[in-house]
């Protein structure tokens, strides 16, 4: 691939990622389970992560100054680079890392002066920002990653770097090849995304596919066929654990037995949880957003959904949004809904 040109993190990054002092000696005590441990592990060891009272919160959501915060202790302090003009970063315990990194490129604020420090972060701006620290740090590049199904859904500034990500094996996509740009990146994922590009490990989805498979055919015992488990379940990666959310308890305690017993299926790597919505649900919920959008919108409004399975919502993606069509949509889908204007 021929080297990019730098691009700039232009929109939005709820927890900040690490503070100012580390985490007790005995280190981080709520990542024994986790799916990344091990990447978080060897951060923490290298001081370029630390927690708060040994809790690193890896499913929360990592934010703008979290993510500056991380890559700044990765790159070393730079003395020459101590403060910033943002507004809204004077005095914040991140405003050197915010400032280091503005100055190197890899991150950039807003025209309004800002920066939004506890904003947070989405799947295609990481991508950016990993991306411009790569071509910071002068690494080489591929190109020619295979299209995801939602292609059209990743804006046209963070195409490049959602590509270079994937060609490289540092930044995957989920289930049915869905990389779903509008998600929330959490904290321990940055963490994941960043080690995979300072190691050179790749992520692959070859063993994705195969428990998909395995995971399918007890969920068709349990259910009798596919479409019978649409109407009351959904299906997601996070990390390498595969999640199988489920609505009827009765059949979420089945479906969970046959998953156990399953000698196939190798420990802890699918994880049966209760859901709210099911794969007909969201679908439903998607057409519904789209439909009360469009009512009282322009004809020439650009208008997108997808699911978000982990946080539970429909992601509308919009142009623009008036006041009465916003409330609307709140009083129609509620908490399910979240609303990204771009």
């Amino acid at each position: 691939m021929n080297k990019y040109k730098k691009l700039m993190a232009i929109t939005a990054m709820t927890a900040a990622l690490g503070t100012s002092a580390f985490a007790a000696s005995t280190g981080i005590t709520d990542i024994s389970n986790y799916w990344g441990k091990a990447a978080i592990q060897y951060f923490y060891n290298q001081h370029y992560i630390s927690g708060t009272n040994g809790q690193f919160r890896p499913n929360e959501d990592i934010t703008r100054e979290g993510a500056a915060a991380i890559i700044n202790n990765m790159i070393g302090e730079d003395s020459k680079v101590k403060t910033t003009n943002f507004s809204d970063v004077k005095g914040r315990w991140s405003e050197r890392a915010i400032a280091s990194l503005v100055d190197k490129q890899i991150m950039s604020g807003y025209s309004n002066g800002t920066f939004k420090p506890e904003q947070k972060i989405t799947r295609e701006e990481f991508a950016v920002i990993a991306y411009n620290y790569m071509t910071y740090k002068g690494m080489s590049t591929l190109e020619g990653a295979a299209p995801y199904a939602d292609e059209a859904k990743i804006s046209s500034w963070a195409r490049q770097a959602v590509d270079a990500l994937a060609a490289a094996g540092y930044m995957k996509g989920g289930n049915y090849n869905m990389f779903n740009p509008k998600q929330y990146v959490t904290r321990g994922e940055a963490v994941n995304v960043l080690y995979r590009i300072l190691t050179g490990v790749k992520e692959t989805t070859q063993s994705q596919d195969g428990l998909e498979a395995k995971a399918f055919k007890d969920i068709k015992d349990v259910y009798g066929s596919v479409k019978a488990f649409a109407a009351d379940g959904i299906m997601y990666w996070q990390g390498d654990k595969l999640h199988i959310g489920v609505k009827d308890p009765k059949n979420k305690q089945k479906l969970a037995d046959a998953i156990a017993a399953d000698k196939d299926i190798p420990a802890e790597s699918v994880y049966v949880q209760k859901s709210t919505y099911s794969y007909d649900d969201y679908k439903n919920l998607m057409a519904q957003a789209e439909k009360i959008y469009k009512a009282t919108e322009a004809t020439n409004a650009t208008v997108s959904t997808e699911p978000d399975y982990l946080n539970e919502k429909v992601v509308l993606t919009v142009s623009s949004i008036s006041k009465e069509t916003q409330n609307n949509l709140n009083k129609a889908l509620g908490s399910a809904l979240r609303i990204v204007i771009q």
